[in-house]
């Protein structure tokens, strides 16, 4: 179903349809399937599924041959292989030797919306530090970053600290604040015209985002944070544990 009214449709399918050819799912060198059936299954014209073959064929990705159809380009296996995937967080990536950085774009106090403001449990007229920045992991963008701490963890923190550690290691080994526990909600997205360029993607391509309130050892909040990923570079993984009992059956992580 596509959802969103700012981007066009064209565009969105078409997003749709080179996420399909990059992740294999429409082969090399295979027909795409005919206009009207593309029309048909996304519920638009087939002026609208014509605009989005053409951004595609201009990219290389397919070839359109008068009377035989839509193919997916026999390049696409060597010039538009996707980048491999990241799992776990940014503490773990650095253990495991891969070179991450930040940018910061923006470091100010500011006035958050009353839902941050209740999720650090903080009074409406307080001013919080709110952190914009990139992740760079080996010199691409991986993440668009946005933290809000508390004026009293917050006006401890120095913009040339950030350069150096990720902020939850400048919390625990700078401030001496350590995190015990944190609550974190997932959900797909897609970029908008503020963070494609950021992250050196299109409008409309498909984001991971991470909302993530982070709690100390006495269950005081002390940052919230909202991560957008690339989907192209990141997936999230879990284990999961079968869990029974006299009146439930389902799954739990560990």
């Amino acid at each position: 179903m596509l959802r969103d009214k700012a981007i066009p449709l064209y565009y969105q399918i078409e997003t749709i349809l080179r996420q399909k050819i990059l992740s294999g799912e429409f082969l090399p060198a295979s027909l795409l399937p005919s206009e009207d059936a593309l029309a048909e299954e996304y519920h638009v014209s087939r002026i609208t599924i014509r605009q989005a073959l053409s951004l595609l064929e201009k990219d290389g990705l397919v070839v359109r041959q008068r009377g035989r159809g839509t193919f997916v380009s026999g390049k696409v296996d060597s010039d538009f292989i996707e980048p491999p995937k990241l799992s776990g967080s940014i503490e773990d990536l650095i253990l495991m030797g891969i070179q991450t950085t930040t940018k910061t774009l923006n470091m100010s106090m500011v006035k958050p919306p009353a839902k941050i403001l209740d999720r650090l449990k903080l009074a409406r007229n307080s001013q919080l530090l709110r952190i914009e920045k990139i992740r760079l992991v080996e010199q691409g963008p991986l993440s668009y970053i946005i933290n809000y701490l508390p004026p009293e963890i917050g006006k401890k923190i120095k913009p040339e600290d950030l350069q150096v550690k990720p902020l939850m290691m400048i919390l625990e080994d700078k401030l001496g604040i350590t995190a015990a526990e944190a609550d974190q909600t997932l959900e797909a997205t897609i970029a908008d015209a503020h963070v494609a360029p950021l992250l050196k993607i299109r409008v409309g391509d498909p984001l991971l985002k991470v909302e993530r309130t982070v709690f100390d050892g006495k269950g005081n909040p002390i940052e919230y944070v909202s991560v957008l990923y690339r989907a192209d570079k990141y997936f999230f993984h879990v284990k999961l544990k079968r869990q029974r009992s006299e009146t439930s059956i389902g799954w739990r992580t560990i």
